[in-house]
């Protein structure tokens, strides 16, 4: 889902810097639109679309406040999703902005994964769950490769030949569980389960296959509450490709999550059926 994004800061700095973390997050974006303050983002949401406002709050000539009533006053704005980024930390200021209509908060500074936790808040998409699984793939990288996750950083290379993984599970909820990484670290990852030399294409793809089933295992106790629902899983499926094609269609689902595994981008994502 791409969109136009609005930012209104007074800071050329802060806005370049918003549009760097939101790039950063792998969001798709139509196009970055720049406001100094209130009066000018009016002027731009009359003659421009626009799918989501991140607005400071303090700013000269007219402020995040008033912007935000005359947005949400306006039967031709109104829907438009507003999020405020501001240092703005008392809890009573920011309950009134959420009941003027404001959708969500981030605290200046945020990380990409804040980001996209927040546009997955306002779309309403489903968030605690996709993050249960990165939770279990973290988890199973630890335990079967000794890989670890480490904070995203900007410079990370973007995976070019990949292979996608995915296994459905059947129960007390059904759904499937999708990993994609590149052929490099599938080497790393088989490299370190098998103690193997130079791994293969082969050993790489049987490596995400079986981290997917690991995964899967370590997500399924929390979608139940007893040990009573079983859960049938079946045989993980591949999907290779040998450009980056793939990679960029799958992080343009906002239920996908990206993690750095120890400098290799790996990004993983829950479908639930039911």
């Amino acid at each position: 889902m791409a969109l136009n994004i609005l930012i209104v800061d007074d800071s050329a700095l802060t806005r370049k810097k918003i549009r760097r973390i939101i790039e950063m997050a792998d969001f798709e974006v139509d196009e970055f639109l720049e406001a100094r303050n209130g009066a000018e983002a009016l002027e731009i949401l009359g003659k421009s679309e626009v799918g989501l406002v991140l607005a400071d709050l303090n700013m000269p000539e007219m402020g995040g406040d008033e912007m935000i009533y005359r947005i949400k006053s306006n039967k031709a704005t109104k829907s438009i999703p507003v999020v405020v980024v501001s240092t703005e930390s008392r809890t009573t200021r920011v309950k009134e902005l959420l009941a003027e209509g404001v959708k969500a908060y981030l605290h200046k500074p945020f990380t990409p994964e804040e980001f996209r936790e927040i546009i997955q808040t306002v779309w309403n998409s489903p968030k605690v769950e996709t993050k249960n699984v990165s939770e279990a793939l973290t988890q199973a990288l630890e335990a079967m490769a000794f890989l670890t996750s480490l904070p995203m950083e900007d410079d990370l290379v973007v995976p070019q030949e990949t292979i996608l993984a995915e296994i459905d599970f059947i129960g007390a909820r059904n759904g499937s569980i999708q990993i994609i990484a590149g052929l490099d670290f599938g080497r790393i990852l088989a490299e370190n389960i098998g103690n193997l030399t130079e791994p293969d294409r082969e050993a790489a793809c049987d490596a995400l296959q079986e981290l997917s089933n690991v995964t899967c295992g370590l997500f399924l106790p929390v979608l139940t509450s007893t040990t009573a629902d079983p859960f049938a899983v079946t045989v993980p499926r591949l999907k290779t490709c040998d450009n980056s094609s793939q990679w960029h269609e799958f992080i343009a689902d906002l239920n996908s999550v990206i993690l750095n595994i120890e400098g290799y981008m790996v990004a993983t994502r829950l479908i639930m059926k039911d």
